[in-house]
């Protein structure tokens, strides 16, 4: 009797344990084991569409998991310093490659965005090819982020298309025989059909909030423009000694972002259901870049959300930063022990 009643509980306490191990599955978890937290920052925009499902899930991955979604000019914060807040960050690939390009504290997991960058205008409406980037010349172009990675990008196709520009800081001083470069620091302020600009250069969602509403028109494609189906513009990092600890956590987690990309251009996933994730994530009386009207198949697919692992696409992303360089007048060459490989 006492044989049988033994031999009960073990089935029972068998079940438990399936079950248990089912549920921690379920959570899209690894065995990470208790006690393990990673603090995930992300800036405010496209970057942050990269891990709309996983927050809209508050996937855990057998961990305890914050997701964060701040201020894009202060995302640097979150990776530098003697106490580096995120265990995992994203972040444009030229920062990524100045502040962490050692892998010594981070080390890139792969890229998450792919260029989301796009000409508009409200004087000219034939679309800009490589074959008639020549007709910029003479004329002004208001570009958003001029010194980071939208305008070198814009300076590199430039270059690469042997078109000559110069960077001025009004439209008063355009010349006549460059292509006329002007920093844009407040895209809804901006970039407007009154505006003393010929061209603009902004991301979605703005272009089509901009487009939708006022008589300005979508006339260029920078991504096209650069080829090779767009550039690596926004990178997923972790801390190193992180990744080493939690090696299954790190493949779980950048599996759900590959996936995420299939996710968020669903029919069945709402605006509604990412416009709400995202908000629930910035700080307390912040609301998102993107509005809950703009975040459309077409402005999603726009953002170019997509995972490539640092291991297949650690040759093109030095490439764009050797490239980024030469325009930038710096170096943003990496180690190679700043790619995850796995």
């Amino acid at each position: 009797m006492k044989k049988s009643i033994a031999i009960v509980l073990a089935a029972l306490l068998l079940a438990v344990g399936i079950v248990t191990f089912s549920a921690c599955q379920k959570d899209g978890g690894s065995e990470t084991g208790d006690g393990v937290q990673a603090d995930v920052y992300m800036p405010d925009g496209a970057p942050a569409l990269a891990l709309a499902q996983l927050m809209a899930d508050e996937m855990q991955f057998g961990a305890k998991v914050t997701y964060n979604i701040v201020d894009s000019t202060a995302i640097t914060t979150y990776v530098t310093g003697n106490e580096t807040k995120a265990e995992l960050c994203i972040l444009p690939v030229n920062l990524a490659a100045k502040t962490l390009g050692s892998g010594e504290v981070y080390r890139m997991l792969g890229t998450v965005t792919h260029g989301n960058i796009y000409f508009l205008s409200a004087k000219y409406e034939e679309t800009l090819t490589v074959e008639t980037l020549n007709t910029l010349i003479g004329k002004t172009v208001g570009c958003i982020q001029l010194n980071n990675v939208v305008g070198l990008t814009l300076q590199l196709v430039l270059k690469q298309n042997d078109i000559a520009y110069t960077v001025v800081e009004d439209v008063s001083q355009k010349v006549a025989d460059k292509v006329n470069l002007i920093g844009i620091n407040n895209p809804a302020s901006e970039i407007l059909p009154t505006a003393e600009f010929d061209y603009m250069v902004a991301a979605e969602p703005v272009v089509t909030a901009k487009t939708s509403a006022t008589p300005l028109k979508l006339v260029g494609d920078l991504q096209a423009l650069y080829g090779e189906g767009g550039y690596p513009q926004a990178v997923l990092v972790a801390k190193a000694a992180f990744i080493e600890e939690n090696a299954e956590f790190i493949e779980d987690f950048t599996a759900a972002v590959s996936e995420n990309a299939a996710w968020i251009l669903k029919e069945d996933t709402s605006a509604n259901t990412i416009y709400t994730t995202l908000a629930a994530h910035l700080p307390d009386g912040k609301t998102p870049t993107f509005k809950e009207a703009n975040l459309t198949k077409t402005v999603l697919a726009n953002c170019a959300i997509r995972f490539e692992s640092a291991k297949n696409c650690k040759e093109e992303v030095n490439t764009f930063l050797q490239k980024l360089g030469e325009v930038a007048g710096q170096s943003f060459a990496v180690s190679d022990s700043f790619y995850y490989v796995g």
